[in-house]
């Protein structure tokens, strides 16, 4: 039997591993299969259902490290650059904060369509996407407390209402009157997008692109990752390690951080890997010396204001930031130092770890649980969006306090040492 045929059983055996109510359906699935089929897609996952996941991959056969899970032929992946210059050529007026709104409406349009070519696919995606913030209570998005995903949502929310009056006033109304969309399928739209699309370099272009049966593979740090070819004709990816029959197939969709997570797909992972936070931090122009140092940090490093904490690591951008941002007159001749992550003075450096580890211990005091409370939390029965959050803070006060500890054991260095940190200057 050709290797490609093999795919057929792929949804026909659709394995039921929790009894819980799914979309799509058996028919659905079924028709599905073959219409992959028809396009020689090879995989070696069987579907089935999981609980709090959703639908998923599990291994039709043992699979040995290094062998394809997944091949998808390019003419199934639905492109984001081709959508918008083949499908909606001549509009220019799509945001530039929601890089995908060619996708969504391409989504809403086929979706509507009885007849398209699509629809096979279309029928198998989910029709509510449950676990997306914005559809959290207020008391569940209460529970995000000092993660900034409950602000983040907020905003997100009011940039989808202004896309959405965008669209339906510029493209829909003069161009495409039949198709109805409502607020909801539009945010149902950009979910599937948000959390279901790669971004792949095609023969030298970034795309953000849709993979049909790709988009059903569950995330696990380490798995493998879903990329196109050089040629850009085939997505695939390979097992990272040898997988039994019947286990769970995973693909990785990046090293996310829980934050990522939650705010792309609806969940976080215990003890994640990649798990860090980021800190926003911006320097005044109200002060004088902040309003010169500033320009210069820019240049060194446009980014500077988004800080990445990670556990038991030095941080450097940290530091950085509050060494400028404690400077005086009489340190500005030090300021190439600073910038390059030198400390300048003994008095600087006390100032800037002082102003670090106030404002870190800070923010840990401003979560409304210890880290204590929500280890003993997590032990009770939770539902899955609580304990989805339960999860994201503690990690993120985790790396808090480790932090903390890291600036402390460096000041401890300093003082040992007798030369500041990254210099050969004596104190």
């Amino acid at each position: 039997m050709n290797k490609f045929n093999l795919f057929i059983t792929l949804i026909f055996a659709c394995v039921v591993v929790v009894s819980v109510s799914a979309e799509p359906n058996q028919t659905t699935l079924s028709e599905f299969a073959k219409w992959l089929q028809q396009f020689k897609v090879y995989s070696k996952a069987n579907v089935g259902v999981f609980e709090g996941q959703g639908f998923g991959a599990i291994a039709r056969e043992d699979v040995k490290e290094g062998e394809p899970l997944l091949i998808v032929p390019s003419v199934l992946l639905v492109k984001n650059n081709v959508i918008k210059t083949d499908v909606f050529k001549g509009f220019a007026e799509f945001s530039q904060e929601i890089p995908f709104e060619p996708l969504m409406i391409w989504l809403l349009l086929e979706r509507q369509n009885e007849n398209s070519p699509w629809k096979p696919y279309l029928d198998v995606l989910p029709q509510t996407m449950n676990n997306q913030l914005i559809h959290w209570s207020p008391e569940e998005l209460a529970e995000l407390q000092g993660t900034g995903l409950a602000e983040a949502t907020a905003s997100l929310k009011q940039l989808l209402e202004k896309s959405y009056a965008h669209i339906n006033e510029k493209l829909v109304t003069p161009y495409i009157p039949n198709l109805s969309i409502t607020f909801e399928n539009y945010v149902w739209a950009y979910e599937i997008c948000i959390s279901r699309t790669w971004t792949l370099n095609i023969t030298g272009t970034i795309d953000i692109a849709l993979v049909p049966l790709g988009d059903m593979f569950n995330h696990a740090p380490g798995a493998g990752v879903g990329d196109i070819n050089a040629e850009g004709t085939l997505f695939s990816f390979n097992a990272t390690r040898d997988i039994a029959a019947g286990e769970q197939i995973y693909v990785s969709y990046g090293q996310k951080s829980n934050y990522e997570l939650m705010f792309n797909y609806g969940f976080a992972i215990e003890n994640n890997p990649n798990e860090f936070m980021t800190l926003h931090f911006g320097l005044k122009a109200s002060n004088l010396v902040q309003s010169i140092v500033e320009p210069l940090l820019r240049v060194v490093d446009p980014n500077y204001k988004d800080i990445r904490l990670f556990a038991n690591r030095v941080p450097l951008a940290l530091l950085r930031v509050f060494r400028l941002s404690v400077m005086d007159f009489s340190e500005l001749e030090f300021v190439g130092d600073a910038l390059q992550g030198r400390g300048v003075s003994l008095s600087n450096e006390l100032r800037a770890f002082r102003g670090a580890i106030s404002a870190l211990s800070n923010l840990y005091r401003s979560y409304g649980t210890t880290i204590e409370e929500d280890v003993e939390l997590l032990k009770t029965n939770l539902s899955t969006r609580v304990r989805y959050a339960v999860i994201t803070r503690k990690s993120h006060k985790e790396i808090l306090k480790n932090v903390i500890l890291v600036l402390g054991k460096m000041w401890e260095n300093i003082l040992l040492e007798g030369h500041l940190f990254g210099t050969e200057k004596n104190l």
